[in-house]
C-alpha cells in the first residue's frame, strides 16, 4: 500500500464512529465495520465474510494487519491503536491484484454455498479491481447457476470467448444451452423442441427453481409461442419475487391474448400492482402500512424478493425515506442487483433519512466489495 494525499480518511460507519475493544467472540455492527475495513486493505491476505461474528478467521486477519503496522502489538485485540490504523486506510492506495484476489475468494466461497447472486456481485467487484478473462467466465457461471438472467450470462460467456479465455469451449457449450435450439422454420420440429424445453421448465417449476423455469419457458416460447407459455413465464417471475414489473407485462400480454386463465391473470395483476392511490392521505397511509408490515414479515423470513415487492407498493402509496432504505436493504440481501441497490441507498442519503450514515456504509461496500453482509436490518 502507498499513501495518497487528499483522499481523506473518513470511513462511513454503522455505529456512529464508536470504537469498542473487540476480540474473538465479539459480534455486531462494530465487527461488521472491522471485517469490512480489513477486506479493503492489501496487507491482509485473509478474506472475510462480513457477517458480524469475530471468529478465528477475523482474528487471523487482525493479526495480519497488526503485523504490518509495527510496533503495534500482535495480539488479535482490536483496541485504540488498531482502530486508529484502520481508520487511516482510506487514504492509502491498495494493490488492485491483492484486493481482487480476496474478492474473488469471497465470491468463490459464496458460489460454493449456492449464493450465486452474491457470488456474482463479489466477482464483479473483483473484476473491477483487476480484469481477467477467468473472472469473466466465473461471473457468467454465477448468472447461469442463478437463472433468470440468460442474456446477461450469454454476454459474459461471449466476452470470455472474445478475450481468448482458457475456457472458451466450455463457454460456448453454456451459450448453446442458454440459448436453446434455434428456430428451424419446420413447425413440427420447432413444436417438438419447444415441448422439450417446456418439460424442463415444468420440472424446474415443480422443484421451486423459478428462475430456471422462467428460462426454459422463454426458450419454449421463442420456438413456438403459445398464450399458455406467456402465463407460465409470468407465474415463474411472480414466484421469484422482486421482478413484479416484468411479471405484470407478461400477465397483461396474456390478458390481451385472451388465454383461458384470464381471470387468474387479472387477480395476479391486482396483487402485484397493489391498491391505487386514493388521494386520501389517511387511507393511503393505512394501505401503505399494511403492505410495509407484510414486507417486513417477508424480510424477516428471508424472502427478500417478495419483501421488495410489498415495500415498493407501500412506497408508491405513501413515500417515506425509511421505505427507501428498506427497499435498498431487500435488494442488498437479494444480491445480483448492485446498481439498483446503490441508487436506492444514494436516494436514502439525499432524502436525509435517519439511517443515512448506514446507507453511506452500504454504498461503499457495494461499490468496492459487493456487500456480502447477512446482518438483517430493515
Amino acid at each position: 500500500m502507498t499513501a495518497a494525499g487528499g483522499l481523506g480518511s473518513t470511513t462511513p460507519s454503522l455505529t456512529g464512529g464508536e470504537r469498542p475493544q473487540l476480540r474473538v467472540g465479539a459480534n455486531g455492527d462494530s465487527v461488521v465495520e472491522l471485517q469490512s475495513m480489513l477486506n479493503h486493505v492489501d496487507e491482509v491476505t485473509q478474506h472475510l465474510a462480513v457477517d458480524g461474528d469475530f471468529g478465528a478467521l477475523t482474528d487471523k486477519a487482525v493479526r495480519q494487519f497488526q503485523s504490518a503496522h509495527a510496533p503495534m502489538p500482535v495480539d488479535g485485540i482490536v483496541g485504540p491503536l488498531t482502530w486508529a490504523a484502520l481508520d487511516s486506510t482510506p487514504s492509502e492506495v491498495q494493490t488492485p491484484t491483492a484486493v481482487a484476489k480476496k474478492l474473488f475468494q469471497r465470491g468463490s466461497d459464496a458460489y460454493e454455498r449456492g449464493e450465486f447472486a452474491h457470488a456474482y456481485d463479489l466477482m464483479t467487484a473483483a473484476d473491477e479491481q483487476y480484469h481477467h478473462s477467468s473472472i469473466t467466465f466465473s461471473r457468467g457461471q454465477c448468472l447461469r447457476r442463478l437463472g433468470g438472467r440468460r442474456q446477461d450470462a450469454i454476454a459474459l460467456f461471449e466476452l470470455h470467448i472474445a478475450e481468448g479465455g482458457p475456457r472458451a469451449a466450455d463457454a460456448q457449450t453454456h451459450i448453446d444451452d442458454l440459448r436453446g435450439p434455434a428456430k428451424s422454420g419446420d413447425e413440427t420440429v420447432d413444436v417438438g423442441a419447444a415441448k422439450a424445453a417446456y418439460v424442463k421448465g415444468e420440472a424446474a417449476f415443480n422443484a421451486k427453481q423459478f428462475n430456471h423455469a422462467y428460462d426454459e419457458f422463454t426458450i419454449a416460447d421463442n420456438l413456438a409461442h403459445r398464450a399458455a407459455l406467456t402465463f407460465d413465464r409470468a407465474q415463474a417471475l411472480r414466484l421469484v419475487g422482486g421482478r413484479s414489473p416484468e411479471a405484470i407485462v407478461l400477465y397483461d400480454q396474456y390478458v390481451t391474448e385472451g388465454g383461458p386463465r384470464t381471470d387468474e391473470a387479472k387477480q395476479f395483476l391486482t396483487e402485484l400492482r397493489g391498491p391505487e392511490k386514493s388521494g386520501v392521505e389517511s387511507l393511503d397511509t393505512g394501505a401503505a402500512k399494511a403492505h410495509f408490515d407484510e414486507g417486513a414479515k417477508l424480510f424477516t423470513a428471508g424472502d427478500y424478493g417478495h419483501a421488495y415487492d410489498k415495500l415498493t407498493i407501500a412506497d408508491r402509496l405513501a413515500h417515506r425515506p425509511a421505505i427507501t432504505f428498506s427497499r435498498a436493504q431487500c435488494l442488498r440481501h437479494l444480491g445480483g442487483r448492485r446498481a439498483e441497490t446503490i441508487a436506492l441507498f444514494e436516494q436514502s442519503v439525499v432524502e436525509g433519512g435517519p439511517r443515512a450514515e448506514e446507507s453511506r456504509f452500504y454504498i461503499r461496500e457495494l461499490k468496492t466489495q459487493g456487500a456480502l453482509n447477512q446482518t438483517k436490518k430493515i
